[in-house]
């Protein structure tokens, strides 16, 4: 019983440990490639295959079999000779134990093929292994940035409605003083409703991520997974001509699409041996009654068979089989092409997205800036009545459109980082 006990309480620990720890970007993907299922159901299959593979060869070895039988006989048969009485020409009981053992002496390599094309299989299940593992570490990226910038966004919309909130007391003095009207307040009031409303969409897209991020993790419902980190401004150095060549070696998809290639060719090679002769040779030995001169005593006897099969026709089976490979074949070459083309392609995108991402950080940190400037000036004049309360909110509100449009730009150039290692096949977890 205290065995029921002990997978809770290490659960419980587990989950704890994550809800009061913080965790680094590369600490959350290691966990996730170390635990989750996904990965974990991967690489059964890789064993599965790998077993198959050892399923096909086994007609290499010989097949050896005990086998033991009786068998009742009656009417018995009997000669009856003048002056010696019957005789019997088999028992009634009949008996026979032996060994059996069957070997394919020549196929023609079909066992060869059968062996190679599994082993391609076991080749694409490992493939299929990483590109999960990709999948999921630049999951776990992405969900990990977007708490990050969902939570600094948030923190600025605090600010934003502290600043309001702060303006919204002053005018209210002003009123009280008679050098500013109740409409004033009235407006400032709907800003910071708006501004409320705003950072509401941005918790609960904040909570959507958690829990994408604990799923991810393993963690219980309701237990949260807290995390530290920055957005990196480290560039990529690496030549355009250098991602595209490393990307069509690196990529998962076109290992896959190479994979499924050469499994179609493989098995292509092994329908081809379908018409082939084969030849086998078959050995029992054991011991049985009803052999002469005394049908009732247990006798060793042997058998040896060699058998050569020889196949003449079947209805052209075989020439359908090596149709149906060799377009399957040519299938998968024109995807493995389809595939290189599109990595291609994510490689060009994800640079260009880099490059804007690049320009569009110091021209957002150019707008804080004035923004910034333009709060100033109209608090300033506010305060001297040269301008409209109006005129003092938008300048508020243009102030934090720049600061979140800032940290937009920052989180895009991270997540355009990260976009254009996974086009070129980079793990950024090893």
């Amino acid at each position: 019983m205290k065995h029921l006990f002990i997978f809770p309480l290490v659960f419980l620990m587990f989950n704890s440990a994550y809800a009061q720890d913080t965790l680094t970007v590369n600490q959350a993907v290691q966990h996730v490639l170390e635990h989750h299922p996904a990965i974990a159901q991967g690489n059964e299959s890789v064993r599965a295959a790998e077993a198959r593979v050892l399923q096909s060869a086994s007609p290499s070895y010989p097949d050896v079999t005990t086998e033991a039988s009786y068998t009742f006989l009656g009417p018995i048969a009997k000669l009856a000779f003048p002056g010696l009485g019957e005789f019997r020409l088999y028992p009634a009981d009949n008996y026979d134990a032996h060994v059996a053992g069957r070997y394919t002496v020549y196929d023609f390599g079909r066992v060869d093929a059968t062996v190679n094309m599994t082993n391609s299989r076991v080749q694409s299940g490992r493939d299929a292994v990483e590109l999960t593992k990709s999948n999921l570490a630049y999951q776990t990226i992405r969900v990990f940035y977007s708490i990050l910038y969902l939570e600094r966004s948030i923190r600025v919309q605090d600010e934003q409605i502290e600043a309001l909130n702060q303006h919204m007391l002053s005018t209210k003095r002003r009123v009280d003083s008679g050098t500013a009207t109740s409409f004033e307040v009235l407006t400032t009031q709907v800003r910071v409703a708006a501004a409320q409303g705003q950072k509401m969409d941005m918790e609960n897209g904040l909570q959507k991520q958690r829990v994408v991020l604990g799923q991810l993790l393993g963690l219980a419902p309701g237990v949260q997974a807290h995390i530290r980190g920055d957005f990196e401004l480290s560039g990529l150095t690496v030549p355009g001509e250098s991602l595209f060549q490393t990307a069509s070696q690196r990529r998962m998809e076109i290992k896959l699409a190479k994979d499924a290639e050469q499994s179609a060719e493989l098995q292509r090679d092994l329908v081809s041996l379908g018409d082939r002769p084969s030849l086998k040779a078959n050995l029992a030995y054991g011991f049985k009654n009803g052999l002469m001169p005394n049908l009732d005593v247990l006798r060793g006897n042997w058998v040896a068979v060699v058998k050569a099969e020889v196949p003449i026709f079947d209805g052209w089976r075989t020439d359908h089989q090596k149709e149906e490979a060799e377009a399957t074949m040519l299938a998968e070459q024109a995807r493995r092409r389809d595939v290189e083309q599109q990595v291609s392609s994510d490689v060009e995108q994800a640079l260009a997205d880099v490059q804007t991402a690049t320009s569009k950080i110091s021209i957002s940190e150019l707008q804080v800036q004035q923004a910034k400037e333009a709060v100033s000036i109209a608090r300033s004049r506010y305060e001297t009545g040269t301008v409209t309360n109006l005129d003092l909110l938008d300048a508020q509100a243009a102030e934090s459109t720049a600061r979140l449009g800032n940290l937009q730009a920052l989180y895009k150039y991270v997540m355009s980082k990260y976009e254009l290692q996974r086009a070129v096949g980079a793990k950024p977890w090893e």
